[in-house]
């Protein structure tokens, strides 16, 4: 994306300088004199942060010393559950239907996960995903005591320190940016041949 600027103030954007100037031909891409000229300068980005932790809006873009800049505005997810309400402020409950299709709320609050739910969820499922491939060793061997190999009952139980170690780390995150750190430094064991 390019900008003009002129007079300190940016008076045209476009993901193209084509487009900037519709009406000068250009053989390929502009010249940097063409651009010097018009003071037509590349827009650069503000900080955007992981979208996997926070909404991100794109803003205006703007003079930051002097070079033009795309906004952003981050803003966190929650990180714990909260019960969910409606615009007025109101608790909102469960809904059951009858056979006719009428609802009614039941006494069950309902609720908005946060991330921590999220993530607490997701490595649960990494979990057992790693421990299925073995799960028939375990079944067998307490149906025929047939014994497990020790290759992979060491792998189990690193899976399973490895899940508690990040469910813990998960529930004592104090904030989005700590949870990040915690869901980028999972550890899985390499599986058990």
């Amino acid at each position: 994306m390019f900008a003009q600027v002129q007079d300190g103030a940016i008076i045209r954007t476009g993901f193209s300088v084509q487009k900037m100037f519709p009406n000068v031909s250009f053989s390929g891409m502009p010249n940097s004199q063409f651009l010097t000229e018009n003071n037509i300068q590349d827009v650069v980005e503000a900080e955007r942060k992981d979208r996997l932790y926070y909404y991100v809006t794109q803003g205006d873009v703007v003079l930051v010393d002097g070079v033009p800049t795309q906004q952003y505005t981050n803003t966190a997810m929650a990180i714990e559950d909260v019960d969910a309400v409606d615009s007025d402020g109101n608790q909102l409950y469960v809904q059951e239907y009858d056979s006719d299709g009428v609802g009614s709320d039941t006494s069950e609050k309902l609720i908005t996960r946060g991330l921590k739910y999220t993530f607490k969820n997701r490595i649960k499922d990494q979990a057992n995903s790693a421990l299925a491939n073995t799960d028939w060793m375990v079944i067998r061997k307490a149906e025929r005591s047939v014994e497990i190999p020790a290759a992979t009952v060491t792998y189990r139980a690193a899976v399973i320190t490895e899940y508690d170690r990040l469910k813990a780390a998960i529930t004592g995150a104090a904030d989005v940016d700590a949870l990040a750190v915690v869901m980028g430094a999972q550890n899985w064991p390499a599986e058990a041949i």
